[in-house]
C-alpha cells in the first residue's frame, strides 16, 4: 500500500515536470507567450517573452511574481469572488494570486522572469462572461 502511494506520488511529479520551452499557443496556432524554464507541481521558474497580440482573460495554476526585465504592459484583472475589475500598469514587478484572472496588453514585446508557487487549480479562461477550461482554447504549453 505505502509503495503504491509513493509510486503514484513520484509518477505525478515526473509527469507534470519539465525543463525547456513551454510556449502558449492557441488552437488556431497563434503564439501569445514564448516561455523557457523549469516547472513541476511545486514551483515554476520561467523566462517569458510576452508578445503584443490579443490575449484572453485567464488565471494561472498558482500564485506568481513576475519581474519585468525589459518593456512594460497593461494588465486587466478580475476577481470572480468579489466581481472587482482593475486596470494596472506594470513597469517592474507583477504579483497575481491563483484565484484572479488577468489579461495582458503589450504594445511591444516584454521580457519577464516569472516565479510561480505550487499548483492550486487548473488554468481557466473567460469567454463571453463564462469561465471554461483553458484546454478548450489553448492548444498546448510545450
Amino acid at each position: 500500500m505505502v509503495v503504491a502511494v509513493m509510486i503514484k506520488y513520484f509518477s505525478r511529479i515526473y509527469n507534470d515536470s519539465g525543463i525547456g520551452p513551454t510556449h502558449v499557443t492557441t488552437r488556431t496556432g497563434h503564439m501569445t507567450i514564448r516561455r523557457w524554464g523549469i516547472w513541476c507541481p511545486y514551483f515554476s521558474v520561467l523566462f517569458c517573452k510576452i508578445l503584443p497580440v490579443q490575449q484572453v482573460m485567464h488565471d494561472h495554476e498558482g500564485t506568481f511574481i513576475s519581474f519585468i526585465l525589459w518593456g512594460q504592459y497593461k494588465e486587466l484583472t478580475y476577481d470572480p469572488n468579489t466581481k472587482v475589475k482593475e486596470t494596472r500598469h506594470h513597469k517592474w514587478v507583477n504579483l497575481l494570486t491563483h484565484n484572479k484572472f488577468h489579461e495582458i496588453q503589450a504594445e511591444q514585446p516584454a521580457y519577464t522572469l516569472l516565479f510561480m508557487g505550487p499548483t492550486r487549480n487548473s488554468t481557466s479562461v473567460i469567454i463571453d462572461d463564462r469561465i471554461i477550461p483553458a484546454t478548450r482554447l489553448i492548444k498546448g504549453y510545450r
